[in-house]
């Protein structure tokens, strides 16, 4: 079992402010409606649900930067958003969590991703997704902004958040592994293994278990036992990458270096309200632990500390120092 001494913890932390972190991906706005539901409904066998509050929170690649945020980093996101009230609402949030975005991403031709989730008594109920996939036209113009802001702007870190909406493409990944040799940058990358992308010269690949199955394409059948250094030497077969990490939920994080063998840091979560954006806290987590210069154990113990916080939470969630110090010191983590 990995465990990551407390001092190893608050060493992490206090090195995090340094950090100047670039998130590149699909953004998209959380639209929460919370309530009771006490009967069904006489018109279908469904829950009716008192409408308690309404919340919206930033999700997506925009998940990723406020997890980075949140932990003390300077973050700046780029993507494609609309000129639409959920584009708004998006640009008010990441003002308000002091994340630096620039107004040339907004596009009117484009229509701003939105999933609304419907929960009741600490379950979610149902997701509405009002989304269209990016045009090529309308994400061309990110990667010459992201040559342009290195340019000028020197980074710990660039992450690519991909949820298969149009953002990512391989000229995006190409044209960031060409820049990683000029400005020295940690290069992460959430993968959505259906875009069939090619991840050679990147720094982190950071798959969830079934994105792995696919990217080693093997049977993605859900009661399929997990063989970590098989599926891992399978994506290092076909992805020439450095780092390679499994977030399995509650088996925790499994890590491969250059093609070796894996190792597991278990799950050190014992309550699980929900798991929706924990993959964007472990990407988070795992950079910030990287780019400050720890072990891969420490590392992949790092990512399950706090992604074991955020799934105690409903809905997509974040932590922050004091509240990572404060777990860590009842749940072990403790030389």
């Amino acid at each position: 079992m990995v465990l990551l001494p407390l001092q190893s913890v608050q060493s992490i932390l206090q090195a995090v402010p340094s950090l100047k972190v670039l998130v590149i991906g699909d953004g998209m706005l959380d639209r929460y409606i919370f309530g009771d539901a006490e009967r069904i409904s006489p018109e279908a066998p469904v829950p009716v649900v008192k409408v308690e509050r309404e919340a919206c929170r930033l999700g997506g690649a925009c998940n990723v930067a406020l997890n980075l945020k949140s932990l003390g980093a300077h973050v700046t996101f780029l993507g494609v958003v609309g000129t639409d009230e959920a584009g708004s609402t998006l640009q008010r949030l990441l003002k308000e969590a002091d994340i630096e975005f620039c107004d040339e991403n907004f596009r009117s031709d484009v229509q701003t991703i939105v999933k609304t989730r419907v929960v009741a008594r600490h379950q979610q109920l149902c997701r509405l997704d009002r989304e269209k996939k990016f045009s090529e036209a309308s994400v061309v113009a990110v990667i010459a902004q992201t040559e342009a802001f290195l340019q000028k702007n020197a980074v710990s870190a660039i992450l690519v958040s991909d949820y298969a909406k149009g953002t990512v493409t391989q000229a995006l990944l190409n044209k960031l592994v060409e820049l990683k040799k000029s400005y020295s940058f940690f290069l992460a990358v959430d993968p959505k293994p259906k875009n069939k992308l090619c991840y050679n010269g990147i720094d982190l690949l950071k798959p969830n278990r079934a994105e792995a199955f696919q990217l080693a394409d093997f049977n993605t059948d859900s009661n399929q036992t997990f063989s970590s250094d098989t599926v891992a030497k399978e994506i290092f077969n076909r992805h020439s990458v450095r780092y390679l990490t499994v977030t399995l939920g509650e088996q925790g994080i499994a890590l491969a270096e250059n093609g070796g063998k894996t190792q597991t840091a278990p799950a050190v979560a014992k309550e699980v309200f929900d798991v929706s954006g924990a993959g964007d806290t472990a990407l988070a987590a795992l950079t910030v632990a990287f780019c400050t210069y720890r072990t891969p154990s420490e590392a992949i113990a790092f990512a399950n500390l706090l992604s074991g916080i955020v799934i105690r939470k409903v809905g997509t969630a974040v932590t922050t120092p004091e509240e990572i110090l404060a777990y860590a010191s009842k749940t072990g983590f403790v030389s």
